[in-house]
Parts: structure tokens; sequence; C-alpha cells
């Protein structure tokens, strides 16, 4: 049985963060198939009551205090509103690691209006501007929100999906998650091509040293490019791109140093 505060090494614990629609549930529900995990997805017992969607996580002590007696191998918990508190997160659960995943801005946009309707990505943009209490804007820098505003004068629901992705992972660098490393990138497209080697990689980071028992994974690479044709402002593409270049870049950089060590 392994509990919080008992030495270093004791306890599994994995975070799952980054941008709605990033293949983020289709990694915990890939992680929630072997039976030595325990998934917490983003509504749960783990959800504060006082939040309106339950999607805010309790806070830090109540949530450790919940997961005293868990006895799973692997903990896992997705409080994908909860990524711009990725280090208080990091530095409050012992033995704690996160993986941030992330996709084409293209097929993010496509995705998300495809589940959540067409008006989320004004939606999403509004509270990102204009509510800093809201989860959306909470702890954005104010570069990251001139960037935002500037982009397009007036933008259409899919430069306001797009400008979402843009924001979120702005966090990542904000927060210097590059260079902690606690933090693992996963790119979307490739997880999906392996899923089996990414899930036993991403146990290994989590600290668990076993491979995956499950043998099939409900993974389709399909959806990759299929926001290829999504329009985008110049504006609003080119700071997507700008995005997307750093994070893969980052990731290029994290798998170089895996290989040397």
């Amino acid at each position: 049985m392994r509990r919080f505060g008992e030495p270093a090494g004791e306890r599994r614990m994995l975070l799952i963060l980054g941008c709605q629609r990033s293949g983020t549930t289709m990694l915990s529900e890939v992680l929630s198939q072997d039976p030595r995990s325990d998934v917490f997805p983003e509504k749960s017992a783990l959800s504060d009551p006082q939040d309106t969607h339950g999607l805010r996580l309790r806070p830090l002590e109540d949530v450790k205090a919940r997961l005293e007696r868990n006895t799973a191998d692997l903990i896992v918990l997705k409080p994908l509103v909860e990524s711009q508190n990725a280090k208080a997160m990091l530095d409050g659960f012992p033995q704690c690691r996160a993986v941030w995943m992330f996709r084409d801005y293209r097929d993010v946009v496509r995705s998300n209006l495809r589940m959540f309707g067409e008006d989320n990505g004004r939606r999403d943009l509004s509270a990102l501007l204009n509510d800093r209490s809201d989860w959306r804007g909470e702890n954005l820098s104010d570069e990251t929100l001139r960037r935002v505003r500037e982009a397009v004068e007036e933008p259409t629901e899919a430069d306001a999906a797009a400008l979402f992705w843009y924001a979120r992972n702005t966090l990542f660098f904000q927060q210097a998650l590059e260079e902690d490393p606690r933090v693992l990138l996963v790119p979307y497209e490739i997880f999906v091509q392996n899923p089996k080697a990414e899930t036993d990689a991403i146990r290994r980071f989590a600290g668990d040293q076993s491979l995956a028992t499950a043998d099939r994974y409900h993974v389709s690479s399909k959806s990759v490019g299929a926001g290829r044709d999504v329009a985008i402002a110049p504006g609003v593409a080119a700071l997507c791109d700008e995005m997307l270049a750093r994070l893969n870049q980052a990731w290029d950089t994290q798998s170089a140093r895996s290989v040397v060590h």
C-alpha cells in the first residue's frame, strides 16, 4: 500500500493536462483499461462541489486526503481546466508527474466545434479575454492576451477556437514546463500511431516500470489531418503555427534528451 508522505519513489501519480480535444480523454480511457490504474476523469469525486460545472479540482489538501487510502499502482487525474496550475499541482502532490498532450490546432478546432457546438469557440474566447476568475482566463499573461486580441479583428468560430488552443498551450511555456523533468510532452499524432508503446512509455515515466496489460486499444489515427481544410484567418494561423512549432521543438528536445539518458 502506498501513502502520501512515504519515501520518494513510492508514489505513482499522473496528471493529464493540455487543451481540450487534444487526445486527453483518449489517453485517460487507455490508462483506465489497466486494472492496476485508478483514473479520475474531469468530473469525479475529486471535483469541487462549489464549481457550477463540476470541472474545477478541489483544494489540493482535500484531494490528497481523499486519495490517502487509494492503493492503485498508478493514480491518474485529468484536471484539464487546471492546466494553468500545473506547477502548483506538481509541487503539491509528492512523486507526481504530468503529461501535456498537444495536437495540431486545425484538428482541435474541428473536433471542438463538432463536439461542443459551433458557438463554443466564441464562448471560450469571451471567457478567456474577459474573466480572469474563469479557468479559461486564469493565470494567462498580459502578453498572451494582447496577442490573442490583436490576431484578428472579428474572429469566426474557427478563429476563436484556434485562439483558445493557442492560449491554453502558451501555459506550457509560461510555466516553463519544457524545463521540468516531471512533465512529458505527448503529441496526439505520435500516440495514435502506436498506442501500446506510447502507453508503456508514459507508465514508465510516471514511475511504473511494469508494462501496460491491455492488448487492445480503441484508438484510431483516422482523424489526423481531418481539420486541414478548416478556414482560419491568416493572423490566427500564424500565431498557432508558431505555437505548434514551439511544441514540436520542445518535444524533439525532450525526445533527444531521453535517448541520451
